[in-house]
């Protein structure tokens, strides 16, 4: 029998699952589709609250070069209304050489019954 965790961490990863798509083909607006507003967004020297997703994907892609992601994510905590996930990704040119590095920390809110993010930070390396 699957635990009710485990029924909150797959409906948590469902929806990073579908963010990682939007972010290999999708546009800003297909990547804010996945956040709550405004959106904290934690850089290296503030928290910023965006009314709009803070990148473009298409731009992002074209600039970094990378073609796909390859992430692992761990679900530290998660209740009924709150999710605090770990990811550790690399990006990828379409030759499959890396293209950067990414550690990141993401927090999701179920609100009206639907996961989005709430808040991110993340660091990136390049490769």
């Amino acid at each position: 029998m699957i635990s009710r965790r485990d029924e909150l961490v797959a409906e948590v990863l469902a929806v990073l699952h579908d963010y990682e798509g939007a972010l290999e083909s999708g546009t800003r607006d297909d990547m804010q589709a996945h956040v709550h507003l405004p959106v904290a967004y934690i850089t290296e020297d503030e928290v910023q609250m965006r009314e709009r997703y803070p990148f473009d994907p298409q731009k992002l892609r074209e600039m970094m070069g990378f073609h796909h992601v390859k992430a692992e994510y761990e679900v530290t905590h998660v209740d009924e209304r709150k999710a605090h996930v770990v990811i550790t990704s690399t990006r990828w040119r379409e030759d499959d050489s890396p293209t950067e590095y990414i550690e990141a920390f993401y927090i999701l809110q179920k609100r009206d019954a639907v996961w989005k993010i709430a808040a991110f930070s993340g660091i990136r390396t390049a490769a």
